[in-house]
C-alpha cells in the first residue's frame, strides 16, 4: 500500500529541512567553555565562561563577524539561561552557536559545506503502515512535573517538564507515555522501543496535535522522528524518562541513518 500524499509531502519537507545550510547535518564540534580564557578548536579567539556568562576576545586579524556579517573585534560577552542557544559569530563558512546545557556554557560549530550535508540523500524510513496510527487519550497532571533526565551526552544532564500522560493500545499492548507540551499546544512523546540500536536510533519521538479539552488524540507512529543525535555526535538531545519504554517493536517512522 502506498503512503498517503500528505505523508509523502511531509516526508519531503522533513528531508529538505534537514538539508538546509547550518542545520543539524552541518555540526562539526561541541566544546565546553573553560573558566580561564583559552583557544578552542575550529574557531579563532580566546574563550571563557563563568556564572555571569560567556566571553570571547577577538583580534581584527581573526576576521570574525556577527551572524549578519558585521565585523567583530574586541570582547563579546553574553549571558543565557539554561537550554537557550543563539547564533553568536561567523568565521568564513563556520557559524558558531553559543548555548547553555546542564548549567554549563558551550559552543557548537556548524560548517556550511560539511561533508555530511553533501552526502545526505534523505532519512531512511519504514514503509508507511496504517496499523501504527492509533487513538489515545491524554490525561493532564494536576501540575507540570520538572524531572531530571539523561541526554545523548554522558557529561550532560537535562530537565524535562512533563505535563501529563497519553494512554493507548499498540499491537495488543496497553501503554502510556509521559508527554511534554510544545508552544503550539501539541505534545511530544519521547520513547524507546524494541527496534532501538538495531533498526533505529537509541530513542525517537513522535508529536501529536493539541488534545484540546476532551483529551482525545491520534498517534501516528509513521511520523516518528530521529533526534539530531542520530545524524551527528555533536548533538545533545534529551532522553526519554525511564517509564517511556514500549515493549513492542515500533517498525514505523525514521530508521537509523546510513
Amino acid at each position: 500500500m502506498s503512503a498517503p500524499t500528505n505523508f509523502t509531502l511531509w516526508r519531503r519537507m522533513r528531508d529538505e529541512g534537514l538539508a538546509v545550510p547550518f542545520g543539524w547535518l552541518s555540526l562539526s564540534s561541541y566544546q565546553w567553555l573553560p573558566e580561564d580564557p583559552c583557544l578552542l578548536d575550529l574557531v579563532p579567539g580566546s574563550w571563557s565562561a563563568d556564572a555571569t556568562g560567556a566571553t570571547a576576545d577577538f583580534e581584527v586579524s581573526d576576521s570574525v563577524t556577527t551572524p549578519d556579517g558585521d565585523p567583530v573585534h574586541g570582547t563579546l560577552a553574553k549571558s543565557l539561561h539554561e537550554g537557550e542557544s543563539m547564533h553568536f559569530i561567523r568565521h568564513g563558512d563556520t557559524l558558531v552557536e553559543l548555548g547553555v546545557r546542564g548549567g554549563r556554557y558551550m559552543i557548537r560549530t556548524r560548517e556550511r559545506h560539511h561533508p555530511r550535508l553533501k552526502a545526505f540523500t534523505g532519512v531512511p524510513v519504514f514503509d508507511h503502515d496504517p496499523t501504527f496510527i492509533v487513538p489515545g487519550r491524554y490525561t493532564a497532571f494536576h501540575a507540570p512535573k520538572v524531572v531530571p533526565i539523561d541526554s545523548f551526552r554522558s557529561d550532560t544532564r537535562l530537565r524535562a517538564e512533563l505535563v501529563g500522560e497519553v494512554g493507548f493500545e499498540l499491537a495488543g499492548h496497553r501503554a502510556s507515555l509521559a508527554a511534554s507540551r510544545n508552544a503550539d499546544g501539541s505534545l511530544t512523546l519521547a520513547f524507546r522501543d524494541q527496534t532501538n540500536g538495531v533498526q533505529t536510533a537509541s530513542w525517537r519521538f513522535v508529536t501529536v496535535k493539541d488534545p484540546g479539552t476532551n483529551g482525545e488524540v491520534a498517534i501516528d507512529f509513521n511520523r516518528t522522528l530521529n533526534y539530531p543525535m542520530a545524524f551527528s555526535p555533536h548533538a545533545v538531545c534529551p532522553a526519554p524518562v525511564p517509564g517511556n519504554r514500549l515493549e513492542v517493536p515500533v517498525r514505523a517512522g525514521e530508521l537509523m541513518p546510513r
